[in-house]
């Protein structure tokens, strides 16, 4: 019996090298309490991709940090958010970038990102909550046998895409390149409830809920899409309780937004994009001041 417990505490040896792999720490600076901002930025990629926080940062005097993940839905944002202020001090803004119109639906392409929690689970918050939602072996909170993965033992670092570069504020900014063939679509689809999950709307209910708890100024941000603004779904946006006056939508008589030059692809804005629409962002905070 005590020849395999030596031999388990062997295995911690992978678990605790598990995050040094990982070249996006952010999750675990959030873990470490390293996360006291004035401003935090909680997306999916529209987030990440589409708000530089270096440069709001330097505009509004506010210290910012994005903590948006690419592909990750509300559910996921909303345990970011719960993460953040177990271990840190409450935000002064939280501005949280809504994917319109799929902001409540289930889609392929938005998820909770429990591939960002795997490599962080020698930390017990983390190892229990993949325990209470059927993702990890409830052994493994006694045995590190049990919580070691095949993956861990590979000892070498992740290689990066370029898309998923970070900078030092957290955010992802898209190079410069361009789709040429990219046509601006003005047709509105009417946004239909039905396709809404019930989970996704308590998990934004949460997010509001936690925000006027701990006296966060919410902010919800409408990045630009090359298409036309939903107002479909802004409509019903409107009906979950917002106050409109905390609403930060992109400048729709901005011609810059409908050539394609300043985006990536149609739902992601190019680094030249992401100025223009950061520094609207950055003048709409200021009015707070």
């Amino acid at each position: 019996m005590l020849l395999f417990l030596i031999i388990d505490q062997l295995f911690y040896v992978f678990i605790a090298h598990a995050p040094k792999k990982e070249d996006d720490q952010r999750l675990q600076y959030v873990l470490d309490g390293q996360m006291n901002k004035d401003v935090i930025i909680l997306g999916s990629s529209r987030g990440a991709n589409n708000i530089i926080a270096k440069q709001l940062e330097d505009s509004t005097g506010w210290s910012t940090y994005n903590l948006s993940y690419r592909g990750s839905n509300i559910e996921f944002q909303e345990f970011l958010l719960k993460t953040l202020l177990k271990y840190n001090q409450p935000p002064k803004y939280l501005c949280l970038v809504i994917d319109n119109s799929s902001e409540f639906k289930t889609v392929a392409t938005l998820n909770f990102r429990y591939d960002r929690l795997f490599p962080l689970k020698n930390y017990v918050y983390i190892n229990d909550y993949l325990v209470s939602h059927h993702k990890q072996n409830a052994l493994s909170k006694y045995l590190n046998l049990a919580r070691v993965k095949r993956k861990d033992f590979i000892w070498s670092p992740k290689p990066v895409l370029p898309i998923n570069v970070l900078t030092s504020h957290g955010s992802k900014i898209n190079a410069l390149d361009a789709d040429s063939t990219l046509v601006y679509k003005r047709d509105i689809k009417t946004y239909d409830t039905v396709e809404e999950e019930q989970a996704k709307l308590n998990a934004f209910k949460s997010i509001q809920q936690i925000c006027e708890a701990k006296g966060i100024h919410l902010i919800y941000v409408f990045p630009p899409n090359f298409v036309a603004f939903n107002t479909s779904f802004y409509k019903r946006f409107k009906e979950i309780d917002v106050d409109t006056n905390d609403v930060m939508i992109y400048n729709q008589k901005e011609l810059k937004y409908q050539d394609y030059k300043y985006f990536r692809d149609e739902s992601h804005l190019n680094k030249l994009g992401a100025e223009v629409f950061t520094k609207e962002l950055s003048d709409f905070i200021k009015l707070y001041k």
